[in-house]
């Protein structure tokens, strides 16, 4: 699905506000994706901006879940791939770690985008307070390297009118050399996740590359330009000559640098072609519950399952799930307890696959991610502060994505187990429960009939009419 038929689906969906007032400041638009992001609003839609474009907000983010809302935080990303809105995280999962037998014939076609400008300052980029530079985030870099196409995620701003110093992944930056490449902003959602797919090396892609990954989820056609295979789609394209660069690029950093090395490099553009009246992505990096965070979310969850599964010849773990509630910091994993003192083996092998978390919180294998309420109940439920929660001596490394401990220090690792103990025989678990299930058919009718006259009805109707006013929902919670 091209970037502006996310938007429209968006819209159609009634989860997209269209701004058409001027926002004469494009430090205010990224002020605006900001909040909208914070207060779990719609995704925005600003039409009247400085310079040429239109500046979409939010696409690819979403909401926090606590309080209860039919909206998932993965729903746009779900749309974006052409999924249904409310597929479930388990399903996300799948997709993103489960290739194809055969590798898809990648489909060319003519590039949507065209002119032959080099000012790429008349484009209509977003700034933060804290630097006057126009921000590029939420594209992807093209290079071709030995014959082989590599995307790479972008974060970094615009220097002068023809010079974009990004920050990407070490795993494609450590190859560069100087040379031609493309930068390509208002791609499709499948081929911004092929580029986190691809520089992560998450099985079972590492062998494919980024335009196939990127065909298989969602058949991405592709377009030649200056860095190679390009989404034919793309709103923008610049193309130039890439190179290494020395001081890092301004603006807040983006979630999948806690995940992965970044590196700076700096893109000579020559070349700007846009479609008409192009939609550029504006995601307000670097605050919480923005585009990035919920993509390197679901990326990291996919290439942590699909390590874990096979470890131990078997595949216990239902799903591994880093909240982006949490800012990443903390790891749950629902699992089968194959035996006494399997959690945690479990825990110590997720802390060594992964930097970014100092707390994992195994869950039992039938808990839903989508229900994070049940998943923090069960951490006091089901787990003992005494011998349940196991923390480390205090000289693990410091995690990555957290936003405390950012001094050097080292400090402890958490694990806590909240599954029901195998060796437990099934009369000492405590059952679980429901409305149904705890009351006779005469007292949940008397029940749902007042709840509906006092005006609580719980049904979708009413979750849909909080989703659509969620900016002054979040105010109340």
């Amino acid at each position: 699905m091209e970037f502006r038929e996310t938007v429209d689906a968006l819209a159609g969906n009634g989860d997209l506000l269209t701004v058409d007032e001027p926002v004469a400041d494009p430090d205010l638009a990224f002020a605006l994706a900001a909040e909208s992001a914070r207060s779990n609003g719609p995704a925005v839609l600003l039409t009247d901006v400085p310079g040429v474009g239109r500046l979409a907000c939010g696409v690819r983010g979403g909401p926090d879940r606590m309080v209860r809302r039919r909206r998932l935080p993965w729903s746009r990303l779900a749309v974006g791939m052409g999924l249904p809105a409310d597929a479930t995280y388990e399903t996300m999962l799948d997709v993103l770690s489960t290739a194809p037998a055969e590798r898809p014939p990648l489909q060319r076609r003519a590039a949507a985008a065209s002119g032959h400008e080099r000012d790429a300052s008349a484009l209509c980029l977003p700034t933060v307070s804290s630097s006057d530079r126009p921000l590029v985030s939420e594209g992807l870099l093209a290079v071709e390297i030995d014959g082989r196409q590599f995307w790479a995620p972008v974060r970094g701003d615009l220097r002068g009118r023809t010079t974009l110093r990004l920050h990407v992944p070490a795993t494609v930056a450590d190859r560069l050399e100087p040379g031609s490449a493309t930068v390509a902003l208002g791609v499709p959602t499948a081929a911004l996740m092929a580029a986190h797919l691809s520089c992560a090396r998450t099985h079972p892609w590492r062998a494919w590359t980024a335009p196939e990954i990127a065909a298989a989820l969602d058949d991405v056609p592709v377009a030649p330009h200056a860095g190679g295979l390009v989404p034919a789609s793309a709103e923008i394209v610049l193309d130039g000559t890439v190179a290494p660069a020395d001081d890092p690029a301004a603006g807040p950093r983006a979630a999948w640098e806690s995940i992965a090395d970044a590196t700076s490099v700096t893109v000579s553009v020559d070349r700007v072609a846009t479609r008409s009246d192009p939609l550029v992505p504006l995601a307000p990096v670097g605050e919480p519950l923005g585009d990035d965070i919920h993509q390197t979310s679901l990326v990291e969850g996919a290439r942590l399952q699909a390590r874990v599964n096979g470890y131990w010849g078997v595949s216990p773990v239902s799903w591994i799930g880093l909240p982006v509630e949490a800012q990443l910091g903390v790891c749950f994993v629902a699992s089968e307890i194959l035996y006494a003192g399997f959690e945690w083996q479990l825990a110590n092998t997720l802390f060594s696959f992964a930097t970014s978390f100092d707390k994992v919180v195994v869950l039992d294998a039938d808990a839903a991610f989508e229900d994070l309420a049940r998943a923090l109940d069960d951490i006091w439920v089901k787990a003992h502060p005494s011998h349940d929660w196991v923390f480390s001596e205090a000289a693990a490394p410091a995690a990555a994505a957290p936003a405390y401990r950012r001094d050097g220090q080292t400090g402890s690792r958490l694990f806590v187990n909240a599954a029901w103990d195998p060796r437990w025989d099934e009369e000492f678990i405590a059952p679980e429960v429901n409305f149904e299930q705890m009351y006779p058919p005469e007292v949940r009718r008397t029940v749902e009939e007042r709840w509906t006259e006092l005006g609580f009805d719980g049904g979708n109707d009413a979750v849909d009419a909080d989703d659509a006013a969620e900016g002054g929902e979040s105010g109340g919670e």
